[in-house]
């Protein structure tokens, strides 16, 4: 399967646990939950696309992509242990595309980051979590204009 534009929040969730665990990092639902996030948001200005086709809602502890929490949420506030197992194909689409993998590494830096620090990052003054009410989805087009507002002309190395 082609997956040129999006793939499932969860293969994403799945690369980052494999690169945690790689590096002998822990990684929690909170933590992916909202790198994931990071990854989508970070994803317009610098992929110039959508990378993850689930939405995203405005939870209490942030923005959540259901369908990821619902897998990894048996981990309570522990270390997930091993990545799904269900996203095999996108994880091979994904590995297989260097410009997402080099983007995705990045990501996974955030895993040093505490997942509350990074949740107050989603909750700041303007952002799509915080302009969403409380459980709704959070519209893609909000996502994509905050971060290409604010970090479009910063690029990461």
């Amino acid at each position: 399967m082609d997956y040129t534009g999006k793939y499932s929040g969860l293969a994403i969730a799945d690369y980052l646990i494999e690169k945690a665990q790689q590096e002998n990092k822990k990684i929690t639902n909170l933590g992916v939950l909202k790198m994931i996030f990071f990854a989508q948001g970070f994803g317009f200005p610098e992929l110039q696309m959508a990378l993850i086709r689930d939405d995203f809602y405005a939870w209490a502890l942030g923005p959540v992509e259901p369908k990821t929490y619902e897998v990894f949420k048996q981990y309570g506030s522990s270390n997930i242990l091993a990545p799904s197992g269900k996203t095999i194909s996108e994880l091979e689409d994904i590995k297989s595309r260097p410009e997402r993998v080099q983007f995705l590494d990045k990501i996974s830096e955030l895993t040093d980051v505490n997942p509350f620090v990074l949740m107050a990052k989603t909750h700041e003054a303007g952002s799509p979590w915080e302009i969403t009410g409380l459980y709704n989805k959070i519209n893609p087009e909000l996502i994509c204009q905050y971060y290409t507002y604010n970090y479009g002309h910063y690029k990461r190395s």
